[in-house]
């Protein structure tokens, strides 16, 4: 295993506030997601890094019951176990550690979910090979990540194509594949998961938009440190930065997100 990833932007009170904004825009995709695995009452479900808790309240009510969660952040556990205590379907198992060093059972879970949590992870085939040998035999995996082609600012600045480079060469110093979720199908099929679909959400916006706030508020916010890879340089970074803001003024500019997939497979069952 290569050294632990640490999270981007942490978890602070303005980070929080961020993450609920981001689920606000896409729990609706993720709701149509669990409406096409037909999650059942009863199901054992294991939730990876829930975050502000959103999605882990909706499945528990699906299942009419507790659900697992790997949570590495006291602050963001601490308002998870807050959450699941309002809602009478008992108390969640929640391991606080990273993914790697959760003690998870055998041949147990119906399902295991995470979103946009691959994309932070190194040696992403070793912690598939983890989540399989923690789900029964024809039990779910779904992951939702980036595949981050995509992302587009319309009109297109000059420094875009150095600022693509300097954001996949930020994760890359991590270990991790910020377009991690583009590599999922090949890697399912590497670690015995039948593919069961592969699903592109796109999502566009106008300034003032939701699409155009989230996006804006995530990457001028980590601008200045990805400065530090090439080709992206910091005054590259401060022109990047006064162009998206004019184009912000501008009604006629568009911001095209980066795709976030779908991908669903399933454990082989024992013959």
């Amino acid at each position: 295993m290569k050294r632990q990833y640490r999270y981007l932007l942490g978890d602070s009170r303005w980070e929080a506030n961020r993450l609920r904004a981001q689920a606000r825009l896409w729990d609706p995709t993720s709701l149509a997601l669990f409406d096409r695995l037909g999650i059942r009452r009863g199901w054992k479900v294991l939730e990876i890094g829930p975050g502000q808790g959103s999605l882990h309240v909706e499945l528990r009510r699906r299942v009419r019951g507790p659900v697992d969660a790997i949570e590495p952040s006291p602050a963001f556990a601490a308002r998870l176990k807050a959450l699941v205590a309002r809602d009478g379907f008992g108390p969640s198992r929640i391991w606080e550690t990273e993914l790697r060093d959760a003690r998870l059972p055998r041949d147990y879970y119906d399902l295991i979910f995470a979103r946009w949590v691959f994309l932070f992870l190194p040696e992403p085939e070793w912690h598939l090979k983890k989540l399989v040998r923690a789900l029964k035999p024809g039990g779910l995996l779904a992951l939702e990540d980036y595949h981050r082609d995509s992302f587009a600012l319309i009109p297109r600045p000059p420094e875009w194509l150095d600022f693509i480079a300097a954001d996949r060469a930020f994760f890359a110093s991590q270990g991790s594949d910020a377009n991690i979720g583009a590599r999922l199908p090949d890697l399912y099929r590497k670690v015995a998961l039948k593919v069961m679909e592969t699903v592109p959400n796109i999502k566009v916006g106008r300034p003032g938009s939701p699409v155009w706030t989230w996006l804006s508020t995530y990457f001028l916010g980590v601008m200045n440190r990805y400065a530090g890879h090439p080709p992206f340089t910091k005054a590259r970074a401060a022109s990047l930065r006064q162009r998206w803001l004019r184009a912000a003024r501008e009604k006629s500019s568009l911001m095209i997100a980066p795709t976030v997939l779908d991908v669903v497979g399933r454990k082989p069952r024992r013959d």
